[in-house]
């Protein structure tokens, strides 16, 4: 039987592959239990063989790394429009406050972007997408006044888009708990999931509302998100989470596995990953392969079309 390479790792969130450097870069999970605290870590694959159609990577040769050690509760990442720089959204803690920030991969100091809206601090960053137009997406739950890490919410949880002129604006997306990002290729299309699960903002009851996967207009020469939002389909397990749009398709990290969809949204199969849930995701320079944090280590699906079962 055919099975993912894994590399174990602490890995929840992220992930980036930056190929200049042969890196995959990732988030650690949230460790709650003591002093709240996320790394930043790589896996470095510069000793591995070149990308290719029949790359297969050897776990035994490759160990996480750490990066960044405090990255101040540091969930989703994604590579800028240059490829120089990590563009991180932090969810902030009781001391500091939750922001997106600019990590340069050279190692210089990174940069903060935004970490208020009108004065009032966000809740917890969670997800970050850039446009070809330089705008920055980015959503705003508030997992971390929920897992007891941040203070009690001044806002609700909303959409966000820093544009490249640097002009902040909110969308109120409807969803309970907006999360995951990803873009059509022409960027008309924003797909977001909503990983609520108990109905805990605005007396939510409507349980389609929830573990579900949004798609909203977008502007691209602007970076004006339009609504309402029209719900595409729901995870069978867990919530949805990360989403990428690779090969003109829409991937979606579940509870059971990666969600593959159209770019209109509809279902069309699934990547298993067995008892383990599957968290966030990305791809190789060529597309052809796919890396999926599953918070004990990293999924590797080489050729990841092949991997793909009909719903």
């Amino acid at each position: 039987m055919n099975v993912p390479i894994f590399f174990p790792a602490d890995a929840h969130e992220g992930p980036v592959w930056v190929g200049d450097q042969h890196r995959l870069y990732f988030t650690t999970t949230t460790h709650l239990d003591t002093n709240p605290l996320v790394s930043i870590l790589f896996l470095d694959f510069r000793e591995q063989p070149p990308l290719g159609p029949e790359w297969r990577p050897e776990p035994a040769g490759i160990r996480p790394q750490v990066w960044v050690r405090d990255a101040n509760m540091a969930n989703g990442m994604n590579l800028d429009r240059g490829g120089n720089h990590l563009l991180v959204a932090e969810q902030g803690n009781m001391r500091t406050p939750a922001r997106i920030r600019r990590y340069p991969l050279s190692g210089q100091p990174a940069e903060t972007l935004v970490e208020y809206y009108d004065g009032r601090p966000f809740n917890s960053p969670n997800k970050v997408l850039p446009s070809r137009k330089g705008h920055l997406i980015f959503s705003d739950p508030d997992y971390g006044f929920r897992q007891h890490f941040r203070p009690p919410s001044e806002m609700e949880p909303a959409l966000y888009v820093l544009t490249s002129s640097g002009k902040l604006t909110s969308f109120d997306c409807g969803l309970e708990m907006p999360h995951g990002l990803a873009l059509c290729p022409d960027e008309k299309t924003l797909f977001v999931t909503d990983t609520s699960y108990d109905g805990a903002h605005r007396g939510f009851k409507l349980e389609h509302r929830r573990r579900s996967v949004w798609a909203f207009g977008f502007k691209a020469a602007t970076g004006t998100i339009s609504g309402p939002g029209r719900c595409c389909f729901s995870v069978d397990k867990g919530i949805p989470d990360g989403a990428i749009i690779v090969k003109n398709q829409l991937l979606v990290a579940g509870g059971d596995g990666v969600y593959v969809a159209d770019q209109q949204g509809q279902l069309l199969g699934k990547i298993p990953t067995g008892e383990d849930t599957a968290v966030n995701l990305c791809t190789t320079d060529d597309d052809l392969h796919l890396f999926v944090t599953i918070d004990r280590g990293v999924l590797l699906f080489t050729n990841w079309l092949e991997w793909i079962e009909k719903i």
